[in-house]
């Protein structure tokens, strides 16, 4: 299993969602007032007493290097043409692709199908929502039509309660509407605010190579702190430490649950994971937190009010906010300290590391490289689904915690 928890190192989203693990014992030093003063209390005390630091520097870390290619300014092209896009009805017969609106009626087994008794029901042609056979008997309707079609289900077609059984619908077709993608051409061009194709695909270039430096400077972070945590040894955790952090990743995954409805189970077969998978997590998570102390501790490397400022300026507006005070308030100093340190840590160990820099590809249909890229393609899709989803994860209460770790063990 993937140590998710390092894609935190990614950005803050991960970390936003783990807001009560790892806190410290609270001091009086916490609270400081210059802006240079250097901020304390946050790092967990005595973590070297769990802690045994193993080579961290000079070690042989990856840097992905993402080329810009010609596929993939084409793909942001036509990405650019479907936002553009319209839906427009037509008289034609539908296709797929085409939305088509219908009030339906269902019956299940001979049975009244409550539930899918339905008006102005919009169901796009292709995708299949109830089977092949439907979107078979929609394929060359008109507004006016009316249909009835019977459709068999399986359990692997996503409906439980109707496998084994037959379910009649009954159609009326009121729109066919097909989307209407505009032409590439000088008149988009100027509609998106540039004077030639070239401007426009030199912007296009210019924002996908800044992200690709964003998110190459964020995997290597993320893989120095990987090597460095396999060259050290862990033995045990304070048991508060362990209950915060156990509460804040099956927090993330319950945030799964509720969003989509589905129950824990369900959540970790979707993410292909066990429960040992799960305990797994935590502990590393766990181990990450008492190590990232370990080494500011060791190296003397702390965050002052000054730089802690800067970080919440260079990262509200990526999660939503107009002002950093918001996303300060929701989200609480103590996780925001937590992100700064890691990656202020993460940045200390490839500043001492033997850097590779990698360079991939995309030439339309996959990644080319000389070694294997699909783990680390796949780590690249699961942290921009992690960024997206668990931004809006629930946040732990940091008092609750604090008071724990003053507590003791």
């Amino acid at each position: 299993m993937k140590r998710k928890h390092l894609l935190l190192i990614t950005g803050l989203a991960l970390v936003l969602g783990m807001t009560g693990c790892g806190n410290s014992e609270k001091t009086a030093e916490t609270e400081t007032t210059s802006a240079g003063s250097v901020i304390t209390g946050y790092l967990i005390d005595g973590a070297d007493q769990y802690v045994t630091l193993g080579t961290y520097k000079n070690l042989p870390v990856e840097k992905p290097i993402y080329e810009v290619t010609d596929d993939e300014i084409s793909m942001e092209i036509e990405n650019y043409l479907y936002e553009k896009s319209d839906m427009q009805q037509t008289d034609r017969g539908a296709e797929a692709g085409d939305v088509v609106t219908v009030d339906l009626k269902a019956t299940v087994e001979g049975a009244q199908e409550p539930d899918l008794d339905e008006t102005d029901y919009a169901v796009e042609l292709g995708y299949e929502e109830f089977g092949a056979d439907f979107d078979q008997a929609l394929t060359g309707c008109q507004a006016g039509d009316s249909k009835t079609v019977s459709c068999s289900f399986t359990e692997e077609d996503g409906y439980e309660d109707w496998a084994g059984k037959t379910v009649n619908f009954e159609i009326s077709v009121k729109a066919v509407e097909e989307l209407v993608v505009p032409k590439y051409d000088d008149a988009f061009i100027t509609d998106m605010g540039y004077n030639s194709q070239e401007d426009f695909e030199n912007y296009i270039r210019e924002s996908l190579e800044a992200s690709y430096r964003e998110q190459s400077e964020a995997e290597a972070r993320s893989n120095a702190i990987l090597a460095a945590l396999d060259n050290t040894q862990f033995e045990g955790y304070p048991d508060k430490l362990y209950d915060s952090c156990a509460d804040s990743v099956n927090d993330q995954y319950k945030f799964f649950a509720d969003a989509y409805g589905m129950s824990m189970d369900e959540v970790l077969e979707a993410f292909d994971m066990t429960q040992e998978d799960l305990d797994s997590e935590i502990l590393e998570t766990v181990n990450t937190r008492l190590f990232i102390s370990a080494l500011c501790q060791a190296e003397n490397i702390t965050a002052t009010d000054e730089e802690y400022t800067a970080f919440i300026d260079q990262q509200f507006s990526q999660y939503g906010y107009e002002e950093g005070a918001s996303f300060e308030a929701d989200y609480g100093k103590e996780t925001i300290l937590w992100a700064l340190y890691e990656q202020k840590a993460a940045d200390f160990l490839l500043e001492n590391a033997s850097v590779d820099e990698v360079t991939y590809s995309y030439d339309g249909d996959d990644y080319d490289e000389s070694s294997d890229y699909g783990e680390e393609l796949e780590a690249i899709e699961d942290t921009a689904v992690t960024e997206e989803t668990l931004s809006q994860a629930p946040e732990n209460t940091d008092a609750a915690v604090a008071e724990e770790q003053q507590n003791g063990d």
